[in-house]
């Protein structure tokens, strides 16, 4: 089973994106809360990271720099998600595989993630 781990500070946001992506056979866990997210995120052992672009107190750019980066975690594809208008440039200055627009569409939502899952 395929796994995926959503880095966003809207519970309501993790709870839909976590149903959606659970009735698609996903395993799913969430961080909401970002002390020591390098730590949680390489426990983690994620497929995919669904990554909120701006976080309380953190930037989405920068978790998923710091992921691109690591040895360990460079494989792990990095989906970014953002109302933020700049989102494309942001995918490439920080070296994300996909982003997704919100508020998103069900079936772009899933079609992306389909498609950059390894």
């Amino acid at each position: 089973m395929k796994k995926i781990l959503i880095i966003e500070d809207e519970e309501d946001i993790i709870d839909i994106a976590t149903m959606i992506l659970e009735d698609e056979g996903y395993e799913v866990s969430s961080i909401s809360e970002y002390p020591n997210f390098e730590r949680r995120v390489s426990e983690c052992k994620a497929d995919l990271v669904l990554l909120d672009l701006n976080l309380k107190g953190y930037h989405g750019k920068d978790i998923c720099k710091y992921i691109k980066t690591s040895d360990s975690l460079k494989q792990t594809a990095v989906v970014l998600m953002s109302a933020n208008r700049d989102i494309k440039a942001v995918k490439e200055k920080s070296g994300a595989d996909a982003y997704i627009c919100k508020p998103f569409d069900l079936y772009d939502f899933l079609g992306t993630i389909r498609a950059h899952i390894n």
